[in-house]
């Protein structure tokens, strides 16, 4: 008998959830492939991974859809790939976040070359509380063998779980490797596992894992092809339109954006997952700061680096300015391409404290002095961010919490951060009571525009 601890309100309502999804489950062919102790009475992780069947995909995805309907959970975030379909549901009840994440995989593979398929995932399956669960010969060579072919070593954390396994299963973990190592790697491999030690085994030399990979295609044969062409689109279409998206926050002195952001960055990171967000100030700064490259070329005989006093100095001239606002658009450009875009690739939130919109609405912070007709159509040949938001605070409460700039410098730049609210450049947030307020509100816009996406994947996938 199971003995259950006192639940919280979030807890009976997470027990309810978990209990009807592996009920529902039941209809199918399915098992849990890790992080599975504390289930069906907790997640235990931030994320369930289940292996299906390919016939049965379509299935269980309405199953989880009609569950988080039925829940009034909301579709924070879809993807779907040639390796796994994802599902991140979230629901808020004052300032608690309730949020579940399911990956399905319809085998175990690693660039379009199947490693093992569904069938044989899902034989000798165990039960842990009406739940579930892959074997443990399976649920070790799914994560050997994906670290075997990139060449990764094994975190320290699995090696006691591992060493058990192998201890246990020596004999069928070396029947499985030997094919693609040969017997004898195969027996040294399994032996540091089962001696607790996999982390410590290097990595492969590069020409041996193209070989292994090679030997993995050639056992599927043709059945493997139609498998290795999608994943060849799916990473082309990934670059072309990637999942992620870009985001920033900005505001004058005084208006909270800093401690909005970090409650921001708290929940995006609860919803999506810690590794899900990246997070950068102003500028990408692939190039140096000006007064650097001037240091450095002996123009300047120090950096003045007092940062307490953003519009300090005085604003350069019309050529000066010109020359700034190219510099800084060229690192904006090249920012994108060298550091944002591939945190998009990688299906990340990219979030900036402040950015270009800040040069438009406050160019004396970077010593820029132009017209601002001419910093818009700057702005409209660089990157911009999907969602941009304005933090907005009365101009005296915002100088109550800093006195850099005077009530009337706060005014002017709400006015001018309003103004590209009105052109549709950015979306105001008030912040004049709680910040959670403000957070939350940011980010309800965000999950709008994922469960906007989302939805209409799921209704592209169901046809």
């Amino acid at each position: 008998m199971n003995m259950m601890p006192p639940a919280t309100a979030r807890l009976k309502f997470e027990q309810e959830v978990l209990a009807r999804l592996f009920l529902d489950l039941g209809r199918i062919d399915y098992a849990v492939l890790r992080n599975h102790e504390q289930l069906p009475f907790r997640l235990g992780a931030r994320d369930i991974d289940v292996v299906v069947r390919p016939a049965d995909l379509r299935q269980a995805v309405g199953i989880v859809v009609r569950l988080a309907r039925d829940f009034g959970l909301r579709l924070a975030d879809h993807y779907a790939d040639e390796r796994m379909t994802q599902l991140a549901f979230m629901k808020r009840e004052g300032q608690e976040i309730f949020d579940l994440k399911i990956d399905f995989f319809t085998s175990s593979q690693v660039f379009g070359i199947e490693l093992m398929s569904a069938g044989e995932m899902l034989t000798g399956l165990r039960r842990q509380n009406g739940v579930a669960i892959v074997s443990d010969v399976v649920m070790l060579l799914d994560k050997w063998l994906f670290h075997l072919v990139v060449g990764r070593p094994l975190h320290p954390k699995y090696n006691a779980r591992f060493g058990a396994i192998a201890h246990e299963h020596g004999r069928r973990l070396q029947a499985s490797l030997s094919p693609l190592l040969g017997r004898a790697e195969a027996d040294r491999q399994v032996a540091v596992i089962a001696s607790g030690a996999a982390s410590d085994l290097p990595c492969l030399p590069r020409g041996r894992r193209i070989r292994m990979l090679a030997g993995m295609a050639r056992r599927r044969g043709v059945a493997g092809l139609p498998l290795m062409a999608r994943f060849l689109a799916e990473r082309l279409r990934n670059r072309i339109s990637p999942h992620g998206f870009l985001v920033s926050v900005s505001g004058p002195d005084g208006s909270g954006k800093t401690t909005v952001i970090d409650l921001v960055l708290e929940q995006l990171r609860q919803i999506y997952g810690a590794d899900s967000v990246e997070y950068h100030h102003f500028r990408p700064s692939v190039l140096p700061r000006i007064a650097e490259m001037a240091m450095a070329t002996g123009a300047a005989g120090k950096i003045d680096d007092d940062y307490s006093r953003p519009h300090r100095a005085r604003p350069s001239g019309p050529g000066g300015s010109l020359a700034r606002l190219g510099y800084y658009g060229l690192d904006y450009v090249l920012g994108y391409v060298h550091v944002v875009r591939p945190a998009l690739t990688d299906r990340k939130i990219v979030l900036f404290d402040r950015y270009y919109h800040d040069m438009i609405c406050d160019p004396g912070r970077s010593r820029i002095r132009l017209p601002d007709r001419c910093l818009r159509a700057a702005g409209r040949l660089l990157p911009l961010p999907r969602l941009a938001f304005f933090i907005k605070v009365a101009a005296k409460a915002a100088h109550l919490r800093k006195q850099e700039l005077s009530v009337d410098q706060i005014a002017a730049l709400n006015r001018r951060y309003g103004d590209l609210v009105r052109r549709g450049w950015m979306i105001e947030i008030g912040n004049s009571e709680a910040p959670d307020r403000a957070a939350a509100a940011i980010v309800g816009h965000i999950l709008e525009l994922r469960e906007a996406a989302a939805e209409r994947a799921l209704k592209v996938a169901s046809r």
